[in-house]
């Protein structure tokens, strides 16, 4: 009895040992994205980092001042025929929202390339109350 205990706890031991190795905390420690925003002369540019989302996956929307951009992701993909010893999935919403006062709204463009989104933020003269959505390129 004495020898199945130990096995046991050689067991759980090795067992450990494999989560240590094969675990990361990258996405875990996250808590959003990050962001990057710079001011030029006529604009603001905005770079949010979001590697591994698909454009389609992403939405910026300028409403009553406030410029959200928010990225989904839900990676649970089957894959038959293999026997894994773990396997993990990522998958979650992220969303981060910034004052934008005084931006000419039509203007607005934003990109997503490599993992990055860039949005250009023009500058106006006169400040409105609207909202309106962002195609993304």
């Amino acid at each position: 009895m004495l020898d199945l205990i130990r096995n046991k706890r050689n067991d759980y031991r090795v067992w450990d040992l494999m989560n240590d190795f094969f675990s990361t905390d990258v996405m875990t420690s996250v808590q959003g994205f990050r962001v990057d925003i710079s001011e030029k002369d006529k604009e603001y540019i905005l770079e949010a980092e979001l590697p591994g989302f698909d454009k389609k996956d992403i939405s910026v929307e300028l409403k009553n001042n406030y410029l959200t951009i928010s990225a989904k992701r839900d990676d649970d993909k089957e894959e038959k025929g293999k026997d894994f010893i773990r396997r993990e999935r990522s998958y979650g919403e992220f969303s981060r929202s910034f004052y934008a006062k005084g931006i000419k709204q039509e203007d607005i463009k934003a990109k997503y390339k490599d993992g990055v989104l860039v949005v250009s933020l023009p500058k106006k003269e006169k400040e409105e109350e609207v909202s309106t959505s962002i195609e993304i390129k």
